[in-house]
């Protein structure tokens, strides 16, 4: 399924970017939020660990959640709680630890029909969705690596399904928030890196 391979294309692309990179880098400081090239492969290890949960077991779902919840209440951000879940994992072994456990996730993922419900931090989504989100967090936390690292970094077609979720969450962004949407989502006509449309 092509969601699927979207995901793991952009994971490779990142884990290839930073397979590299010296223990003493994971500490370089991004432009987002400060965060370090070591707190963003934690971030996304974290999500993919809650994804887990999630395809396997909704009662390990919904505690994890509750726990991620509780922590967040008393005063950790996002990131101090990533940093406490994920423990002293870093460098290189924090990398293969998210590559292998996202292959997991994909392989999870790819015996899911592509309109099967799966729990969420919001609401549910089809697993389709559930997985170019999965996909847009690779890609959007990866680019903070690229920049940080001074590397270009080449767009692909696989952008289109990142293209096509934010386009399908426009009402939902409204929604979200009590509000109805103002009209019609605008038309979205875009140029692929190859020159499809």
């Amino acid at each position: 399924m092509q969601h699927i391979s979207d995901l793991r294309a952009e994971a490779d692309d990142l884990h290839a970017l930073l397979v590299a990179v010296p223990e003493p880098a994971w500490t370089t400081p991004t432009l987002f939020k400060g965060w370090t090239i070591a707190d963003v492969i934690s971030h996304l290890h974290a999500g993919d660990q809650l994804a887990l949960a999630s395809l396997t077991s909704p009662e390990a779902f919904a505690a994890l959640l509750a726990d991620i919840r509780q922590k967040r209440a008393g005063g950790l951000s996002g990131i101090e709680e990533n940093r406490q879940r994920i423990g002293r994992l870093t460098g290189a072994a924090l990398l293969e630890r998210w590559r292998t456990e996202l292959e997991r996730l994909c392989t999870l993922l790819s015996a899911k029909a592509p309109d099967a419900r799966l729990n969420w931090v919001g609401p549910d989504m089809g697993a389709r969705m559930f997985t170019t989100a999965r996909q847009m967090e690779v890609w959007a936390h990866g680019q903070e690596v690229y920049d940080v690292l001074g590397r270009d970094r080449r767009p692909t077609d696989r952008l289109k399904s990142i293209a096509v979720i934010g386009v399908r969450t426009y009402g939902w962004t409204f929604a979200n928030r009590g509000l109805p949407p103002p009209g019609d989502p605008p038309y979205v006509r875009l140029t692929a890196p190859s020159g499809a449309i």
